[in-house]
């Protein structure tokens, strides 16, 4: 009698996965997840609100931070599982978009165990920073300059009538004790500079001659006191170079990073012999007067793609398009001579490359363009991962340009929307979203166990479907024999790291995390008879029978 009951309730739960439910599809949360989507968890920091939260690919939180403090606006993991995240403090002084001023680090717990403000009247930390393998910090940081520092170095004051300038510097600083950090190196824009306005003050020559300088005087998409808009850092630990992207003069530069801070104020020294001066630019050639296209558009997030990633070694950006009414996110490779010496063809043309490596855009989804915000990171099997900021869109494509995974972050300004209605644009931004594998040495020893979505009446139905995934993977696991009484084995084209058994009342009943194989063996002699759902890597999904 029990057997029927079980066999009964199970064919009921199994129509219910299948769709028999409220939502017809997902408005808010994981929208999208197909099996070619990468394994991991997405991290991310709503911008109206004090949370940072990791999910999986079915959008359920893995952990979760809160601060006392909106998002300043970066939020990466550390090696040992710790969230580092910038936060906002208010600086009346500096009321540039992205404002920061303060980092927080807190542990698995969510308990804060160190913070930093680099805030005053005259500077602040702002928008990005970057983790260092040695454990500093590089913070990317606005600094004010007054009208007679701009009249020193030949800004022509009749551009606009602003009587301040905020210009960009980089800080490396060192983390000591519960508050504290050391400065142990810095970069000063402001050490290099041209302009062809004044021949009596410093750094006077035609900017077309000087491309490894910034031409004080030219005038992007803004001729307000927000000069350059830096807007993110990254650095390369096999170069020891550091990547920035302005966003008001549509241009990335590359610069030495083995330089001292006095070779960093000057233009010899270094690994590379130029100082502090540019490496290499790109995205707007009018910016040192030459000829060429612009390539970039207020882009956001520049980095390089990492050693053992597809593309690695091209640099890869968010292409906002502000002003085109079309984003994309960009692959380009700069041309070398020899690693880390980037080549110009001839004075007064543009660095290149002509062309991208490889684009990802979508005209057709109007929640795709950002014209602010917004990231995209090449992850391992190939795919890459795009944040539209603005509209709290993540969609995870593959090297094809199919869409494999989408989620709407569900937490706004106004709380946290409930599945069935429609996230509000621009209510639910968010700066970045990074993608952690699951063997990221940060998650040894931690419960990644997943609890809920974040959405209010939220939908499982995208991952708890038994056809979902191996209906529509190319190569589904081999699980023999089914039904079992002792044992199942398992034969997988990936690696399997983790697996767990569900009953039909939804409960785990078996799981465990092993050690990466293509074949393992589960014992089953403990589990009652009845019907099960085996998930393998929180991915694939598939009805197994012990008797």
């Amino acid at each position: 009698m029990l057997k029927i009951f079980t066999l009964k309730f199970s064919l009921s739960f199994i129509l219910l996965l299948c769709g028999l439910n409220s939502h017809a599809q997902n408005t808010v949360g994981t929208t999208l997840y197909d099996a070619a989507a990468q394994s991991g968890y997405t991290l991310f920091s709503p911008i109206g609100g004090f949370q940072t939260y990791l999910i999986d690919n079915c959008g359920r939180e893995i952990n979760s931070w809160t601060s006392n403090y909106t998002p300043g606006l970066s939020a990466f993991l550390m090696a040992d599982g710790d969230l580092l995240r910038s936060a906002r403090i208010n600086n009346p002084n500096l009321s540039i978009g992205g404002l920061g001023g303060r980092l927080e680090r807190y542990n698995w717990a969510g308990n804060l165990v160190w913070l930093y403000e680099h805030s005053s009247p005259f500077y602040s930390q702002h928008h990005d920073f970057e983790i260092l393998p040695n454990g500093n910090i590089l913070i990317l940081v606005a600094e004010v300059k007054n009208f007679n520092d701009m009249v020193a170095v030949g800004r022509d004051t009749n551009i606009s009538n602003e009587v301040v300038l905020w210009t960009e510097s980089i800080l490396e600083i060192e983390p000591v004790g519960l508050n504290g950090a050391n400065i142990v190196w810095e970069w000063h824009v402001w050490d290099h500079l041209v302009q062809d306005l004044d021949s009596s003050k410093p750094n006077f020559a035609n900017p077309v001659d000087r491309p490894e300088r910034m031409n004080i005087n030219y005038i992007g998409s803004s001729s307000s006191r927000d000069w350059l808009h830096g807007n993110s850092i990254a650095y390369n630990p096999i170069l020891d170079q550091i990547a920035i992207s302005f966003r008001t003069t549509n241009e990335i530069w590359i610069i030495d990073h083995s330089t001292s801070s006095a070779e960093a104020a000057d233009s010899i020294g270094g690994i590379y012999g130029k100082g502090g001066d540019i490496l290499y630019r790109w995205g707007q050639p009018a910016t040192y007067g030459a000829t060429g296209p612009q390539q970039l558009f207020g882009q956001h997030d520049i980095h390089w793609i990492a050693d053992s990633l597809p593309g690695a070694g091209n640099l890869l950006c968010f292409n906002n398009g502000d002003i085109t009414g079309t984003s994309s996110a960009d692959e380009f490779s700069p041309p070398i001579d020899s690693p880390g010496y980037y080549t110009q063809p001839m004075v007064g043309t543009a660095f290149g490359p002509l062309t991208t490596t490889w684009s990802y855009s979508d005209t057709l989804d109007p929640i795709f363009f950002s014209g602010r915000l917004s990231s995209a990171q090449r992850l391992a099997n190939g795919n890459t991962l795009i944040c539209s900021g603005a509209n709290g869109y993540f969609v995870e494509v593959d090297n094809n340009k199919n869409k494999v995974w989408t989620y709407r972050n569900p937490a706004s300004s106004t709380g946290i929307t409930s599945q069935g209605s429609a996230a509000t644009n621009g209510t639910n931004s968010v700066f970045h979203c990074i993608r952690y594998s699951p063997d990221f040495v940060g998650f040894i020893g931690k419960d990644t166990t997943p609890g809920d979505p974040i959405e209010l009446n939220f939908n499982l139905n995208l991952c708890l479907t038994p056809t979902h995934k191996l209906s529509i993977q190319h190569n589904p696991p081999n699980i023999y024999p089914n039904p079992a009484t002792e044992r199942i084995n398992i034969d997988a084209n990936i690696p399997i790291y983790e697996y767990k058994i569900i009953d039909v009342l939804g409960q785990t009943q078996d799981s465990k995390k092993i050690s990466p194989a293509t074949q393992i063996q589960i014992d089953v002699t403990l589990l009652p008879i009845g019907t099960y759902f085996l998930e393998l890597n929180r991915q694939y999904i598939s009805k197994i029978i012990i008797n």
